[in-house]
């Protein structure tokens, strides 16, 4: 299936209410300088997934950190919520995020997840080929290979 990721920021009635994983945190908070929300769409211009991205200068260990640690200039991109409305759009949502950091001059060297805690959380990141790279009480970082 052939997919289109593009950027959605400035959308927000598209994804506001969907996201499962951070529902608490809300337009302002995804949008902010430094922060990105991706859509994926298929091949009829469907939304079928949607990332919301970060740019830090460090790892971060929860929501504060990364609040904290945002910043427009970051080397590092942090997937921090996923969701997909379509089966297999979550996986093929983070390739097509990692095409574009490998394919664009960016400045981004790390990709680096906050991740939840769950089992689907674990299943999906792994699968994907990302590793552990951390984890606290209340997230896991995932690193992706770029």
């Amino acid at each position: 299936m052939k997919y289109e990721l593009v950027v959605v920021s400035d959308k927000p009635a598209l994804w506001k209410d969907g996201d499962p994983v951070r529902p608490e945190l809300g337009v302002s908070y995804k949008t902010y300088e430094g922060r990105t929300v991706y859509g994926l769409k298929n091949e009829n211009s469907e939304h079928v997934a949607f990332c919301c991205v970060a740019r830090t200068w460090d790892v971060p260990q929860d929501i504060m950190s990364l609040s904290n640690l945002t910043s427009k200039d970051g080397s590092i991109c942090v997937p921090y919520t996923v969701w997909s409305n379509e089966r297999g759009a979550g996986k093929a949502i983070i390739n097509c995020l990692l095409d574009l950091i490998r394919e664009s001059d960016s400045g981004i060297k790390r990709v680096v997840t906050l991740s939840p805690t769950t089992e689907m959380a674990k299943r999906f990141h792994l699968k994907n080929g990302a590793n552990i790279v951390s984890s606290s009480i209340v997230s896991v970082n995932y690193e992706y290979t770029l």
